[in-house]
């Protein structure tokens, strides 16, 4: 630990929290005008929140770090909407229960368009592969991965690799909700309801009995 550092006052019991849900709100609401890591400035950051610059030092160990502290809340948020609709459905029928959670992916991204933009939009700078391990997008590919493997134990095939079929589903559903955004079309949810039921129907297939 520096001199710098260790001189540094502790905050007051609740204070520190609270500083830190301030400056990921204050990042959010930058990366929705600038779209960008890069073009995402700390001192900006401090301003738009109403503390100096380095006490962000404080919370978070460099830009990046706070970029993506900020993306985990809308995933976390994004994954516990999934995990409920999934937990209403019967453990029996774990293919109803994958279709429950993708159905309220695609509410989420109509209930929380920025929210859910933030996520997709916001260009992001590279890092190696250990850091890209812990990247908050980890939480929804665990989720599906976990899925897909209740799906395969009930007798289910997956048509594809398991390491890549995660992300099959992901893309896809998020492809179908973003041109479900932007076509000039009626927006009626049931497309994108309608469309899960396809990708999965393509994605898994039942198992017979000696197969």
């Amino acid at each position: 630990m520096t001199e710098s550092a260790a001189a540094r006052p502790r905050n007051p019991r609740g204070q520190g929290d609270r500083l830190r849900a301030e400056l990921l709100t204050a990042t959010e609401r930058l990366l929705e005008q600038v779209g960008s890591e890069d073009a995402l400035s700390l001192r900006a950051v401090a301003r738009e929140a109403g503390v100096a610059a380095p006490s962000i030092y404080r919370h978070f160990a460099d830009k990046t770090a706070l970029v993506w502290a900020t993306m985990q809340v809308s995933y976390e948020r994004l994954v516990e909407d999934m995990a409920a609709a999934g937990a209403l459905v019967p453990e029996g029928d774990p293919v109803a229960r994958l279709r429950a959670r993708l159905r309220a992916y695609c509410g989420y991204a109509i209930d929380h368009p920025a929210k859910y933009r933030l996520l997709y939009e916001t260009r992001q700078s590279p890092v190696g592969p250990e850091r890209l391990a812990q990247h908050p997008a980890g939480l929804l590919v665990r989720g599906l991965h976990d899925a897909l493997a209740a799906c395969e134990e009930a007798g289910w095939r997956v048509r594809c690799s398991r390491d890549e079929a995660p992300y099959v589903l992901w893309s896809a559903v998020h492809g179908r909700v973003m041109l479900w955004q932007v076509l000039p079309a009626e927006k009626n949810p049931e497309r994108l309801h309608r469309f899960v039921d396809e990708i999965l129907g393509l994605l898994l297939e039942r198992v017979e009995a000696g197969d």
